[in-house]
């Protein structure tokens, strides 16, 4: 986006920092400026907005930042508008319509635009074509939110956003491209006929040289519908890059009063309606329970709670005190409705951080080191193992589609909806199918003696329940050896094989039962053999169902043993735990 310096003063008159420094600090508090140049006279900087500060996508909301980076007063322009008794017939019945603000201004004169208004649109990619239109596109950059300005002697008062409903198939924007519209696409039409479409205006939305009544409109859409239509129609405008954002509807009416003020100055006409405004639900802006010292201990330096409530008050947040903490630290923070990006005590602490200045941050600090808790599932090491010994033993992993065409059981098969693939649309039950495909591959390139394994996997119904589980599927193009599995047992300090449930052709195994891991810290008043453990502790265990058992730490004299249970459900592996370690 770009960004040309004297406007940015139109919000902020106070700021007098070297276009260099600025750039540089605009970029520090995350908004990357690629460069910046020099075009017709006007300093010009190019950005990189994030795509969750839908509000920086114009000068009002990047001007609300620098305000608090430079502590300096943000300045809305002021805007006196007459009032009319006359109302506006505007109709709203599609549900997709946030908020939208209109008004009618008559009796103006089209124009061609000053050379200020031509610099500006030039400067931003946009085409110059009159006062009015050209102010249109002047609002949206600078507020971040479009508008449209329709000629009311060809479209009428009556104005009506809704769902088209099969209305209208074909679609004329201004420029003559021709798009087909679905009957979900949101509409500006007349009783008559479609006007606009909430991406693009038509041949009869627009403002000509003889055009001398207008009705102007600032509104906000459902994003999710605007993303909907932007890929059906396939149009990007500047418009959609920014209705398909989470806007902020509050914003509406700066846009709005500054959108009629400047026609007004510009255009010589008046107000000649009441102002309409159709704001159903207004947004609700979440309260944040947050700790004035988060942001000291996420950075690990001390920022002070002065700074804090400063930063906080100048973003436009208004910080209550809770009355069920004695904490005074503690607070209800509510943010400006225009941040719609920060809804976690998290978000409050990066924007005080940020506004402190990550470069204020020292990096020669000592680094303090916490063990933090091991969230990773421990099936997850049990199959690394595996997978390990697997590939020792000469075999290649393989990871196919969960997918398929015909189902081992149909009595107990899940069924997808919306599969990418209308011919696989049954979640697998066995690895064997794919491990079958998988060896057609290979066929196909005529590779000698494959062998491969899988772990992944399987899907099931049972009584009434989805359920998944991990499965070990091998396959060996040689005669199946026994020992293959053995060794595996073995590896993995297993006393058995407690179950195979299936063999295939002799040369294809797949494992399927549920395997437990459960973790023992056991303390010894002296040092102790690590492998006499394992066999005094295993033997305690019935042999079907244990699956393996090692030491995965060792600290001073104590030992952390790891346990794989195998053929059992969790409430009686966990008893058999609980009384084999002596654990309470």
């Amino acid at each position: 986006m770009k960004i040309i310096y004297s406007h940015l003063k139109t919000f902020l008159p106070n700021l007098n920092v070297t276009p260099q420094k600025l750039r540089d600090d605009i970029t520090m508090i995350g908004h990357f400026t690629n460069f910046y140049e020099e075009i017709e006279g006007e300093i010009v900087f190019d950005l990189d907005i994030k795509i969750n500060r839908g509000d920086c996508l114009g000068y009002y909301g990047l001007a609300r930042d620098l305000s608090v980076l430079y502590n300096i007063p943000l300045i809305i322009p002021e805007t006196n508008l007459n009032s009319s008794n006359n109302n506006l017939p505007i109709t709203v019945t599609s549900p997709d319509v946030t908020r939208v603000m209109c008004v009618k201004i008559s009796n103006l004169k089209v124009s061609p635009s000053p050379d200020w208004l031509v610099k500006f649109t030039k400067i931003h990619g946009v085409n110059s074509v009159n006062n009015i239109v050209d102010l249109t596109n002047y609002i949206m950059f600078m507020y971040g939110i479009p508008n449209h300005a329709f000629d009311a002697t060809i479209c009428g008062d009556h104005i009506i956003w809704e769902t088209n409903n099969n209305k209208t198939k074909e679609f004329t924007t201004l420029d003559g491209t021709v798009l087909k519209l679905s009957s979900q696409n949101l509409v500006i039409s007349n009783p008559s006929e479609v006007l606009s479409t909430d991406l693009v205006g038509g041949k009869k939305s627009g403002t000509y040289d003889n055009t001398t009544d207008i009705i102007i409109e600032v509104a906000i859409y459902n994003r999710v519908r605007i993303r909907l239509d932007s890929k059906e129609l396939k149009t990007i405008t500047e418009a959609s890059t920014r209705l398909e954002k989470d806007l902020d509807p509050e914003t509406i009416p700066l846009a709005f009063n500054e959108l009629a003020s400047q026609i007004i100055k510009l255009s010589g006409g008046h107000i000649n309606s009441k102002t309409y405004d159709y704001y159903p639900n207004p947004i609700s802006v979440p309260t944040i329970k947050y700790d004035f010292n988060s942001a000291s201990q996420i950075s690990g330096i001390n920022i002070s709670a002065d700074f804090v409530k400063k930063t906080l008050t100048n973003l436009g947040c208004v910080i209550a005190r809770n009355n069920n903490n004695s904490d005074e630290a503690i607070s209800l923070v509510t943010p400006p409705p225009i941040r719609k990006d920060i809804t976690i005590p998290e978000d409050l602490s990066e924007e005080i951080i940020r506004f402190y200045g990550y470069n204020n941050i020292p990096t020669n600090q000592p680094v303090t080191y916490k063990k933090t808790n091991n969230i990773t599932p421990k099936i997850l090491y049990l199959i690394e193992k595996t997978k390990d010994e697997l590939v020792s033993q000469g075999y290649d992993e393989v990871i196919t589609w969960p997918l398929i065409e015909t189902p081992v059981d149909p009595k107990t098969v899940i069924r997808t909806e919306n599969s990418i693939n209308a011919e696989v649309i049954y979640l697998r039950q066995s690895l064997i199918p794919s491990l079958k495909n998988q060896l057609d591959q290979y066929s196909r390139y005529k590779l000698p003696n494959p062998k491969f394994f899988e772990i992944g996997k399987i899907y099931y119904q049972e009584n009434g329940k989805y359920i998944e589980k991990y499965a070990l599927g091998t396959y060996d193009g040689q005669e199946f050896k026994e020992t293959i599995l053995d060794d595996l047992v073995e590896t993995l300090h297993a006393t058995s094989l407690p179950y195979i449930p299936k063999v295939i052709n002799n040369s294809a195994i797949e494992l399927t039962s549920q395997i437990i891991t459960l973790d023992a810290n056991v303390n010894f008043t002296s040092p102790q053999d690590p492998l006499k453990l394992i066999e005094k502790y295993s033997a305690k265990i019935n042999k079907n169902i244990l699956w393996s058992m090692e030491i995965t730490d060792i600290f001073e004299n104590k030992y952390t043993f790891r346990v794989n249970y195998y053929n059992c459900d969790d409430k009686t592996a966990k008893k058999i735990h609980l009384s084999t370690f002596n654990l309470t």
